[in-house]
């Protein structure tokens, strides 16, 4: 009598619900994962001007001209200041003239950082008047 080897069926792992398993874990981690969402400045822009619309002088006395170069150094009204100082003596300046207008110029080679933690700090200090310019 001959006798044929049975053929065996080898353990194994069913790979028929790889994919859904990979769709699952997909799913997952998209929806569990927080994106970083940037607000940037929270800057309220004028509207268009119109031909009525009247141009307003400010006298010289209400301006502050704080300057950045491209070197990211802040001066106010041409004297070279730290952004510690930048925010003590935008402080001062506001409580001596609440009606201060402070012109915020930046060189266009420095860094959008520099102009950023500028804006931040003359803000905590209490600016309400900021013009963003460039130079």
């Amino acid at each position: 009598m001959i006798r044929r080897k049975r053929k065996r069926i080898g353990a194994g792992i069913s790979s028929a619900s790889l994919g859904d398993m990979a769709f699952i874990l997909l799913f997952f981690f998209i929806s569990t994962t927080k994106f970083d969402v940037k607000k940037g400045l929270g800057i309220m822009l004028p509207g268009p001007s119109s031909p009525d619309t009247q141009r307003v002088r400010i006298k010289q006395e209400n301006l502050t001209r704080v300057l950045i170069n491209d070197d990211g150094r802040v001066a106010i009204n041409n004297d070279l200041v730290s952004l510690r100082e930048l925010e003590a003596r935008v402080r001062a300046i506001v409580k001596e003239n609440p009606e201060m207008v402070f012109i915020l110029r930046a060189d266009r080679q420095s860094k959008y950082v520099n102009m950023y933690e500028t804006f931040d700090r003359m803000l905590v200090a209490g600016a309400e008047r900021i013009n963003l310019s460039t130079n």
